[in-house]
């Protein structure tokens, strides 16, 4: 059983209620109990349960109303339920399956058939949850292969026809102006599809993370190493006064690709002789990276499509080069699996922070 899954049970009989809870908190379960269902309505506004036990008889409000009112409520509605029941009252179950349930328990009942059946429908509601993020993450992983790879693929095999016609003459100043957008795209796409894969890894599992103490200064060290040549070219100043003994709680994998893609992105949206410079601070039980540009900005529209709508968006930097599409979704989506909060502000020709906030100790484990 995975410590921390979470129990709502709802019964008026205060014995029944302080029996089951007593049973399922000795095997590790979090416990919130209800002795009506106008009290556990009231509840599910604070938490979302990943298992409701609801008695079908109670006084008011019984258990098949309670469960077709939070069947009605899309923020409620894949919570499975499971009756508690008298077993002279199995004929109204099918009331119950109708409107919502996935399965019974008649009282009185043994200690081992609960536990089984709880387990059972809290496993079926995880896999369910871990299939439909899979298929969201197919969906958006679709989009960004139909949007943002087809399109500079198209150009470059388009600009290649070109050259191989000899409809620009070799040498010229078209020339070289192609073949510099020709390295621009190719880069851009397979930088896209680094990401992709990493993201994808993931997203699939493939690679556990490993979680340890390790020291931010020098990570930031490493990524500034990768892209001193390219903030060079553009005569753009990094610079970062992160001390040498800040530490954090993550997996260095993620979090180095985190680190690498805000730079990136920050590079490609400042115009020549900008700046980038980085800071960090310690608050809460947290350290803040904060990744402060002198680009071009981010419109409020765009943050809030990546932050709150989690959708993807790309576009060209100071200098034509081509964005990674998933670059800022899947830095949300690192920082979130580090149990760090992600914050971007932006003003438009004044430039975008992007605070990156990772906690100082293992979970659970004080300051």
């Amino acid at each position: 059983m995975e410590k921390g899954n979470h129990v709502l049970i709802v019964d008026d009989n205060l014995k029944n209620l302080q029996l089951t809870g007593q049973i399922l908190k000795n095997e590790g379960y979090m416990i919130s109990l209800a002795p009506n269902g106008r009290q556990a309505l009231e509840l599910l506004n604070s938490f979302l349960p990943d298992l409701i036990l609801l008695d079908v008889m109670m006084p008011e409000l019984d258990g098949l109303q309670v469960c077709q009112l939070i069947k009605s409520k899309e923020r409620l509605r894949d919570i499975p339920v499971m009756f508690l029941t008298a077993k002279n009252q199995t004929e109204d179950l099918l009331k119950g399956f109708e409107a919502g349930g996935v399965d019974y328990i008649t009282k009185p009942f043994h200690r081992e058939e609960l536990l089984i059946r709880v387990k059972n429908h809290i496993e079926l509601a995880h896999s369910r949850t871990k299939i439909f993020e899979m298929n969201k993450n197919r969906d958006k992983l679709y989009s960004i292969i139909a949007h943002d790879i087809k399109s500079p693929l198209s150009n470059i095999i388009f600009t290649i026809g070109a050259l191989k016609n000899e409809y620009i003459i070799p040498g010229s100043d078209d020339y070289h102006e192609i073949i510099d957008l020709l390295e621009k795209g190719a880069s851009g796409t397979l930088s896209l599809l680094n990401n992709l894969l990493a993201w994808a890894k993931v997203q699939g599992e493939i690679i556990n993370l490993q979680f340890k103490t390790t020291n931010l200064h020098q990570v930031i060290e490493d990524c500034f190493l990768l892209f001193k040549a390219n903030a060079d070219n553009k005569g753009i100043k990094l610079t970062s006064n992160v001390p040498e003994s800040f530490t954090a709680y993550f997996d260095e994998v993620t979090i180095h690709t985190v680190f690498r893609n805000i730079i990136s992105n920050a590079i490609k949206f400042t115009p020549k002789n900008g700046r980038i410079h980085l800071s960090a601070y310690i608050s809460n039980g947290y350290v803040s990276v904060s990744f402060k540009d002198s680009g071009k900005g981010i419109p409020e529209e765009i943050i809030d499509k990546i932050m709150v709508q989690n959708q993807h968006h790309t576009s060209l930097g100071t200098d034509s080069e081509h964005g990674t599409g998933v670059g800022l979704v899947m830095i949300k989506d690192f920082v979130t699996k580090n149990n760090g909060r992600l914050k971007i502000s932006s003003e438009a020709g004044e430039g975008t922070e992007v605070l990156v906030s990772l906690p100082l100790n293992k979970p659970n484990e004080k300051s």
